[in-house]
């Protein structure tokens, strides 16, 4: 039941105001800076999304995957036996198999995420996703990046972007997934929420 969609209200001066002080936190420093920087080198996604990608370009990714901090640095942190990597190497689907084979010949268990579903745009026919989205997993690819069609938020089509996200995680079969909502291109704080809303109902 989506019809408490339209009855969504953005509050936005108090949005900005809590944007501009958060601003103003104090940061961590010294040794909790440096605990904090390396937690989020294991939360990033190492991506490359170029046109001019060949299997040698995704090889070096990945092996900048598993070594992502000099061992001189994590020597001094005492953090060189901890096993510090990226989240995930990610690649175009097309990619998908020279990461998947980059990363079992370098020994390690790094996945590999896709971007799909007509990824950067979203102007791809639903048909075309699906597809896209069950070649990359079958590819070897354990998280796939899905973008939504922003015409569907920009026209209202609620009930449409809902069932286009249900399509979309119910082709990743085990792989996990996650949904790009493009904010920039929605429109209003209030399409924001309601896209980001609708997106973690459909799964």
């Amino acid at each position: 039941e989506l019809g408490w969609i339209s009855k969504v209200y953005v509050n936005r001066p108090a949005v900005v105001r809590h944007a501009e002080q958060i601003k103003k936190w104090k940061t961590v420093k010294g040794n909790w800076q440096a605990a904090w920087l390396l937690k989020a080198v294991t939360c990033i996604d190492l991506t490359t999304l170029a046109g001019d990608d060949t299997p040698s370009n995704v090889h070096r990714l990945c092996f900048k995957a598993k070594h992502p901090v000099r061992e001189d640095l994590l020597k001094a942190l005492d953090m060189h036996d901890k096993g510090i990597t990226v989240a995930a190497v990610c690649v175009y689907p097309a990619r998908v198999p020279d990461a998947v084979n980059a990363l079992k010949a370098a020994g390690c268990n790094i996945p590999v995420a896709s971007v799909a579903a007509g990824f950067p745009s979203g102007q791809t026919p639903l048909k075309a996703k699906l597809t896209e989205i069950r070649l990359a997993v079958e590819y070897g690819a354990r998280e796939i990046d899905i973008v939504i069609s922003r015409s569907l938020v920009l026209t209202g089509q609620w009930e449409g972007l809902y069932e286009e996200i249900r399509l979309c995680r119910a082709a990743c079969g085990e792989a996990h997934m996650k949904t790009i909502l493009a904010t920039g291109e929605l429109g209003s704080l209030a399409n924001v929420y309601k896209a980001s809303m609708i997106a973690m109902m459909a799964g």
